[in-house]
């Protein structure tokens, strides 16, 4: 709280003009006054060290490949550090999530010092936001994205990771109807991809109304979610997962991953090869290569 020291004086042998110019003075200095409260009040005070690894959120919907995504950004910086989704893997543990919270607007700031101090070696410490229904409505949801639009002394940065929604639905329908297959297969691990390499899977076997409306509903939920970060200025990269993993066979497009990098200011921004990349990626793809051989009702969906 800043107080202000400027006093009133009487000017008795003032003229009205000499008067009213000490007056707007007056107000001038006050009005800074306010404004730089103001200003001291909306920056947070943070126990984060800029020094140390930089604090950054994967944001994405489930079955986009964050997984995997947090892997190779961990690895190709230096570091992988646990992979954890803090605010809820689901729409209920989300709720539950920022209900408990409640118009706490420290829990981010708290958990992000935590990850620096148990990660001093790692670049890079955060974790994995799934942008759920509270993220636009929550007030610790609205007072964390105000926390990382408004501290600059290390910037929390946003990593924010779109899929196709037809392919967020086939993993979400395949990991539905066989629930004791692993979320991801490590590489060389050859009973695990053949268990995870579905084909010919009956995509809402006909019911393509709720399909097409689900994807409707997805599409402008994510929408929505840019048009939430843009608005509250937070600062964020965008990929996109085809571009990260599946560019011609090749195993990812440098430049997608070059762009993540470069935002957080840590890993290969510039020189990376697909050599280096290939060494970074830990997870076997298990998706066949085309949706005609996903899909036995192809033709439908199509």
């Amino acid at each position: 709280m800043i107080v202000s020291t400027v006093q009133f004086y009487h000017f008795p042998n003032s003229n009205e003009h000499q008067q009213k110019q000490q007056e707007n003075i007056l107000e001038t200095n006050l009005q800074e006054l306010e404004h730089l409260e103001q200003s001291n009040e909306e920056t947070p005070t943070t126990c984060l060290d800029p020094s140390g690894p930089q604090p950054y959120i994967l944001m994405s919907l489930g079955r986009s490949g964050s997984g995997s995504t947090w892997q190779v950004i961990g690895n190709l910086s230096g570091k992988e550090t646990p992979s954890v989704e803090y605010t809820g893997s689901s729409t209920k543990a989300s709720v539950k999530f920022f209900k408990e919270h409640g118009h706490d607007d420290k829990w981010l700031l708290k958990y992000l010092c935590e990850k620096q101090k148990k990660h001093r070696k790692a670049k890079l410490v955060g974790f994995k936001w799934k942008p759920y229904e509270p993220i636009f409505n929550a007030p610790a949801a609205q007072a964390a994205l105000k926390t990382i639009s408004t501290l600059k002394e290390p910037m929390i940065k946003i990593v924010r990771l779109r899929r196709n929604l037809l392919d967020v639905q086939i993993s979400r329908r395949k990991h539905s109807l066989h629930t004791t297959t692993a979320a991801h297969c490590m590489k060389g691990d050859l009973e695990c991809i053949q268990k995870n390499s579905f084909t010919g899977l009956d995509l809402y076997g006909g019911e393509m109304d709720k399909l097409y409306n689900h994807i409707d509903f997805l599409q402008n939920h994510e929408d929505r979610v840019d048009e939430l970060l843009t608005k509250m200025n937070v600062p964020f990269v965008q990929v996109r997962y085809e571009r990260l993993y599946n560019v011609d066979g090749k195993g990812g497009d440098i430049e997608e991953w070059e762009k993540v990098f470069s935002f957080l200011g840590v890993g290969p921004a510039t020189n990376l090869t697909h050599k280096q990349l290939e060494r970074g990626m830990k997870h076997a793809a298990t998706h066949p290569p085309g949706h005609n051989m996903t899909l036995a009702n192809y033709d439908e969906v199509a």
